[in-house]
């Protein structure tokens, strides 16, 4: 998983997590429920960024990365009808383009190589002098 449930807590409240994860009205956090969000939002992720990066992404996760999957995992918590202006559902349509544009090339995931793009810093590269030529081999007729 790209997100923690501190994670969660840190974007969005501990009283907004009991308000969209409380099924049983026991005025706490459903933490099971907020693992299963944040895992489909992080494979949901992975669905995206599979097309340029090698999946699961290393850690340190990007923040970036944390924050979209957070969004993603508290939209699909909230489990009911949004309105076309609701906050959450604005914050989801935007991570979702986030994860479309680096999908496509568009945006980058800060902190990650691409496959095939090692670092050269510190390689130098040089030729030495040339050892044969194309002139046939004579031989010494003494």
């Amino acid at each position: 998983m790209y997100a923690t449930l501190d994670d969660m807590t840190a974007a969005f409240g501990l009283d907004e997590l009991v308000a969209i994860t409380d099924r049983d009205h026991a005025d706490a956090v459903d933490v099971p429920l907020v693992d299963a969000a944040l895992l489909r939002a992080s494979s949901e992720a992975d669905s995206y960024l599979a097309r340029r990066y090698p999946v699961p992404i290393a850690s340190p996760v990007p923040p970036v990365l944390v924050a979209a999957v957070c969004d993603i995992a508290r939209y699909r918590l909230t489990g009911g009808p949004a309105s076309e202006t609701d906050p959450i559902l604005e914050r989801y349509r935007q991570a979702i383009k986030w994860l479309e544009r680096v999908a496509d090339g568009k945006a980058d995931l800060p902190g990650q190589s691409l496959p095939g793009q090692g670092s050269t810093a510190g390689v130098a590269f040089s030729t030495g002098r040339r050892v044969f030529d194309r002139r046939p081999v004579v031989e010494d007729e003494a």
